[in-house]
């Protein structure tokens, strides 16, 4: 079985394959990173520091361009002038697309009632469950969060009661995480958490790329009654750098049909309530 190690920027597959996982969305974010330093880079200064071919390096920054993140010019590139606001959270939510939309539609349909108490954490598919929360008929929701992607789309909606963990602020990711987040959700209990990981393995168990936020999801789910993890198909059998809990920790896993079928049986194996969202016809 691949299993996929996040190791700092990158994502290496152990059967051989090279580094697979997010590849292009790391380098993405290098590239804005040295624009954030430099203003202006050439495309050969991106060449030499992410050690990449000429193609690939104007490859990236045509779909960079298209995202309004940067602006290319004669021979490299500079930033477009809203960039601060086109956070790597928004690179993230690009990816899988369907497949997290898919779940969020099942969360909202299947398990959310009126009057739930809920917790999400800085996760993208949690984003896509807040758009579909405020797109729904649900009423007298509390949610609690520590993400601001998240939390400025609940903001929408009078339907929801709002309460959001502040503390130090990770522009890249769009949410809270320090001491003082943590103290803050621990003054709260929720009935369900709504998990979100790089990869959940049956042997390894649940794991993120962000050691940093380690901690407020390990609060959130000692302070909810159920935590869900919700994850989309490229997230099943896979590993992340950093561990947070072993499989029993969580209550359910829903993630899309055509998750790994070997991961997946695995993992029931193992006893976890697994859920296939079917895929959209329409999409």
């Amino acid at each position: 079985m691949s299993i996929i190690y996040s190791l700092d920027i990158r994502e290496f597959d152990t059967d051989g394959q090279g580094f697979v996982l997010n590849k292009v969305e790391r380098r993405h974010e290098q590239i804005r990173s040295m624009l954030l330093q430099h203003n202006m880079v050439t495309v050969a200064e991106f060449c030499q520091a992410l050690n990449c071919s000429e193609s690939t390096i104007r490859n990236d920054l045509r779909q960079l361009e298209q995202q309004g993140i940067v602006k290319r010019t004669f021979g490299g590139a500079v930033l477009a002038q809203d960039v601060p606001f086109k956070s790597h959270v928004n690179m993230r939510a690009s990816q899988n697309i369907e497949e997290k939309n898919e779940i969020a539609q099942y969360v909202v349909d299947h398990v959310l009632t009126d009057g739930a108490t809920i917790t999400l954490d800085s996760g993208t598919t949690n984003v896509a469950i807040a758009k579909k929360i405020v797109e729904s008929s649900l009423e007298n929701l509390t949610v609690i969060t520590n993400s601001f992607a998240a939390a400025s789309i609940l903001t929408k909606t009078d339907k929801i009661k709002l309460y959001v963990a502040g503390g130090s602020y990770d522009y890249d990711r769009a949410c809270f995480y320090d001491d003082y987040t943590s103290l803050y959700i621990r003054t709260m209990r929720s009935e369900y958490f709504f998990l979100s990981v790089i990869g959940i393995h049956a042997d390894v168990g649940l794991t993120i790329g962000e050691p940093n936020e380690t901690n407020i999801k390990q609060v959130m789910m000692s302070c909810a009654a159920k935590t869900i993890v919700v994850a989309d198909c490229s997230k099943i059998g896979k590993v992340g750098f950093k561990w947070i809990a072993g499989l029993d920790a969580a209550d359910k896993l829903i993630t899309n049909e055509n998750a790994d079928p070997d991961a997946v049986q695995a993992l029931t194996m193992r006893g976890l309530d697994v859920v296939l969202v079917p895929a959209d016809p329409n999409r």
